[in-house]
């Protein structure tokens, strides 16, 4: 066995509450038995984790027996260079993926091979950067560049949005935007994407929708961005040359822009592993996540709901931190707003844990204060850290799945 891998394994059979404090991927190990033990600890919550369940829970072919948890249990010496190890354990996987991607570019020089390298070379370098010793230089560097230009750092998306923002979207936010459904608070989440790719073509936009497909999203974007009927593209019958050529010019616009969609990454293990990754090799200021919704993330184990929430939330602020990356995540409103006469929605209409409040730079909630007027949309910032708290009215067309303030 890899004396590395071994080592982690050893710690964390007897320091199970390590998985929850230290990103861990599976797919870094190499001999395939711990891998296996790993992935089982992943699963099961702290309380769970004997060797018992761990050994029931294994995807196990009969190569792992109960004698050899107990084996690797008693080896344990000290947990002191159990972080270096992980971080060794991350940059030897990220040196193979680099050799597997140079050789591969080698014998096939094209576009997607060199993106695949580039994505090695980078996820390489972030491993090797210096660890934080919470010195202030580049901190104060960023602010005498803001001081110097008069320019406040940040990514731009809508005009009255950003002032509240104090300039716009900023590295290490949590900005969580509340709603009840059908308010149209994934129309607002693709109208910000829109918004922001808009502003500054360089920026990258990872979406990730847990409730509806990349066929169904595309059609969101490209109605919203082409001005045309998003019904008609459910059921695409009978076109007009116009049409087609709004709807080409639409497809157009998202090939060129950095919008990523995706629809199958349904665990926050899997979100923050695509996070991780490709906010690596994005410049600052040039990355945006977006989750809709988090009431539909899946995380690892058997807990309550709300403690689930709660470590979604926290990785989620987490993961903004360490990237310095602005992290946009919708949530869902309880369904006592709509029963109030005033149909503002509050910090504890959130549904399911106060740690979405706790952990938010930035709350805010997207809804219609009047039913009988469907275009007007309101978006009210509740919690703001940096900003300025307020409303901003927006006009919203449900047929073209477009949001104006």
């Amino acid at each position: 066995m890899n004396g590395i891998e071994l080592r982690i394994v050893e710690t964390l059979l007897n320091k199970p509450e390590l998985i929850d404090s230290t990103y861990i991927n599976t797919e870094w190990f190499t001999d395939i038995k711990l891998r296996n033990i790993v992935k089982a600890m992943q699963s099961l919550d702290l309380q769970e984790r004997t060797l018992l369940n761990i050994f029931n829970e294994m995807d196990n072919d009969g190569s792992v027996e109960y004698k050899h948890l107990v084996d690797i249990q008693g080896g344990f010496i000290t947990s002191g260079s159990f972080e270096s190890d992980v971080k060794s354990l991350h940059k030897l996987y990220a040196q193979r993926n680099l050799e597997v991607s140079m050789d591969v570019y080698k014998q096939y020089p094209k576009k997607q091979e060199l993106a695949n390298l580039s994505e090695a070379i980078a996820e390489l370098e972030k491993i090797d950067e210096a660890e934080d010793d919470g010195k202030l230089e580049d901190a104060i560097e960023e602010l005498q560049v803001r001081l110097t230009s008069g320019k406040p750092t940040g990514i731009k998306s809508f005009e009255k949005l950003d002032n509240l923002l104090a300039g716009g979207l900023y590295g290490s936010m949590l900005f969580t935007i509340g709603a009840r459904p059908s308010v149209g608070k994934t129309a607002y989440a693709v109208n910000l994407a829109r918004q922001i790719v808009s502003e500054d073509p360089e920026v990258q936009v990872d979406f990730f929708t847990l409730e509806m497909n990349k066929r169904e999203m595309l059609n969101r974007f490209i109605s919203a961005v082409a001005n045309v009927d998003s019904q008609k593209l459910k059921n695409p019958s009978d076109l007009d040359l116009l049409f087609s050529e709004q709807v080409s010019a639409g497809i157009d616009w998202v090939r060129n822009h950095k919008i990523r969609i995706y629809d199958r990454v349904l665990t926050l293990g899997g979100i923050l592993s695509v996070i991780k990754k490709n906010a690596a090799k994005a410049k600052p200021d040039k990355y945006v996540a977006i989750i809709d919704y988090i009431g539909l993330v899946k995380v690892n184990g058997r807990q309550d709901r709300w403690l689930q929430v709660g470590k979604i939330t926290r990785e989620l602020k987490i993961i903004a931190n360490e990237y310095n990356i602005p992290v946009i995540a919708l949530a869902q409103l309880n369904r006592g707003v709509e029963s109030r006469q005033n149909k503002e929605p509050m910090l504890s209409d959130l549904r399911e844990s106060g740690s979405i409040e706790q952990d938010s730079n930035v709350v805010a909630f997207l809804y219609r204060p009047d039913d009988e007027n469907r275009e007007l949309v309101k978006l009210s910032i509740r919690k703001n850290r940096e900003g300025s708290l307020g409303d901003i009215s927006y006009y919203f067309d449900g047929k073209y799945m477009y949001f104006k303030e």
